[in-house]
């Protein structure tokens, strides 16, 4: 792997040098040296450190590679994207383009992977008859496990869980007759009738997958509320695909992947036009003394 200084260029910053995490570029008599290819991550700091660009590097994509704008970060702008998004659960029928999930894709894989790892992949479902037959095999799991806490033993076990557990299951089940009514009248309880699904995977084994699926899924939503679209984050779909192989097989999840985000997209049939009430965060200080 060629990576090299461009000397013509370079002004000995060495900002390369302090922002290389892994060591791979170190100081050697006053100048960068790429000291330790085989160190390097790919993560791109050094290309994007540096100021003269004097940093070639065969691995990388320069085309993704733009100069920043500062004049465009704008903390009020981000404060009302990250305030002023909320959870979709009414779409429109109309269609999003493939450009436009492609474009909302590939500003996801800026986000940050644990040692720059890349793992985090993408289905997408646009397919409505598949869609629905998700939707319909959730929400009937969901309808099986109400019927069963109805009766019998089912109705025992669920009377303990509720006593142990009483912010839980017992919120979705106990107004189950409610949800399963409006269901027959047409009403999604599971991907809320969006015109595409999102699955945010990774590889089954491995650290911190999670977490890295999880930062790409908040930059899609983030990403796709400042486009003028909606999304909804699918927990139970979520719990779902962890338990049940043929929903995997429905959803084309790949062998090997497992799924860590599902998220509704689509344009909003309903605007929200006020931020929502949060309660204060809850902050530890340890305060230091100098």
């Amino acid at each position: 792997m060629k990576i090299q200084r461009i000397k013509d260029r370079c002004n000995l910053c060495m900002l390369c040098v302090r922002d290389c995490v892994s060591g791979a570029w170190r100081e050697v008599n006053g100048e960068p040296v790429m000291a330790a290819p085989d160190l390097c991550n790919r993560c791109s700091h050094c290309v994007a450190v540096c100021p003269q660009s004097a940093i070639y590097h065969e691995a990388l994509d320069y085309t993704q590679v733009d100069r920043i704008n500062s004049h465009l970060v704008k903390p009020d702008v981000y404060k009302h994207i990250a305030s002023g998004r909320r959870s979709i659960r009414q779409y429109k029928k109309d269609t999003v383009s493939r450009e436009i999930i492609e474009d909302i894709l590939n500003l996801a894989s800026h986000s940050p992977t644990a040692s720059n790892k890349q793992n985090v992949a993408y289905t997408v479902i646009n397919d409505r008859k598949i869609l629905r037959e998700i939707s319909n095999r959730v929400f009937g799991f969901s309808k099986n496990i109400y019927r069963l806490s109805q009766k019998g033993i089912g109705k025992k076990v669920y009377t303990v869980v509720k006593r142990f557990y009483p912010d839980g299951i017992s919120r979705y089940l106990d107004p189950m007759d409610f949800y399963i009514a409006e269901a027959e009248k047409g009403r999604d309880y599971i991907l809320h009738g969006a015109p595409v699904l999102i699955l945010v995977h990774g590889p089954k084994k491995g650290s911190l997958i999670n977490e890295n699926c999880n930062i790409a899924a908040t930059n899609i939503m983030n990403y796709a509320h400042s486009l003028g679209l909606g999304t909804c984050y699918i927990g139970f779909l979520n719990l779902a695909l962890a338990r049940f192989s043929s929903l995997r097989q429905l959803a084309s999840v790949p062998k090997n992947r497992k799924v860590y985000a599902c998220l509704t997209l689509g344009y909003p049939s309903v605007r929200h036009s006020f931020t929502a009430s949060r309660k204060a965060p809850q902050i530890q200080w340890m305060i230091g003394h100098e």
